[in-house]
């Protein structure tokens, strides 16, 4: 009895993952990622209440994937994805406010985006008795930048009626093309029609400098000012959804001229 059970489990998994010997399949990709940034020239001295944080941007992405055999896999695809500075005051607060902590910091943000296209390679590991299985990937990916050049300012008021600027920035994308080194681990699952959900976790690491930034800030009549870079190098989180895989277009073809 125990081995028929086995066999059916088997049958059930095996042909589960049938489709995956040269399919194709069409996806969409969401995730966001935190990107740094380094400190690069100006006061190497900094007010305590003063945070340079790592950068919060997004992704989205359109992949193909090419699943050769059960264990290796190749994707690609077009997608845009954010990056930038970040930097915030600390301020006082009151638990009494129920918005208190909304005013716990005095921020500014510099935004951009990139067009990139990753060619990535993942070994699959056999899949458990629910078709889920771990991947591990690495690969390329070619980002396309644009010169562009934006900034942010939080004012605050004096004693007077004049308001003054307390937190500034202004930073600038270099226009160029880069190459980066991307791996991954994920884990998905294979449903029954073959559409795949997958979720991994992915990092970013080039060599070259997309973008520049300057900060200013005043705290207690002291004038301060830093600047930054960031490489384009990020730690982030994809979710991606896989379609039922693609017909063979050629497959009707060769059915006819067999015939």
């Amino acid at each position: 009895m125990k081995k028929i059970v086995l066999m059916v489990l088997s049958t059930v998994v095996l042909s589960g993952f049938s489709q995956d010997a040269k399919t194709w399949r069409l996806g969409v990709q969401i995730g966001s990622q935190a990107s740094h940034t380094r400190f690069t020239g100006g006061m190497s001295d900094a007010n305590a209440r003063f945070h340079h944080n790592a950068f919060g941007g997004g992704a989205i992405n359109f992949i193909a994937r090419y699943d050769l055999n059960n264990h290796w896999m190749f994707m690609s695809g077009l997608g845009i994805n954010s990056f930038g500075f970040e930097y915030n005051i600390s301020e006082n607060y009151s638990f009494l406010n129920n918005h208190g902590m909304m005013g716990k910091y005095t921020s500014v943000r510099s935004s951009f985006s990139a067009l990139e296209i990753p060619a990535m390679a993942f070994y699959k590991f056999n899949p458990n008795c629910k078709n889920a299985r771990w991947l591990v990937g690495a690969g390329f990916t070619a980002s396309f930048v644009g010169a562009q050049t934006n900034g942010g300012s939080a004012a605050k008021s004096t004693d007077g009626s004049s308001a003054v600027n307390y937190l500034s920035t202004t930073s600038s994308a270099n226009a160029g093309n880069y190459l980066y080194f991307r791996w991954s681990v994920a884990r998905e699952r294979v449903f029954k029609k073959g559409n795949i959900l997958n979720v991994s976790v992915l990092f970013n690491w080039g060599a070259n400098t997309l973008a520049n930034s300057t900060v200013n800030y005043t705290i207690d009549n002291k004038d301060y000012n830093h600047s930054f870079s960031n490489n384009g190098n990020f730690a982030g989180i994809r979710l991606a959804y896989f379609f039922r895989p693609l017909n063979d277009p050629l497959k009707n073809t060769k059915a006819t001229v067999t015939k």
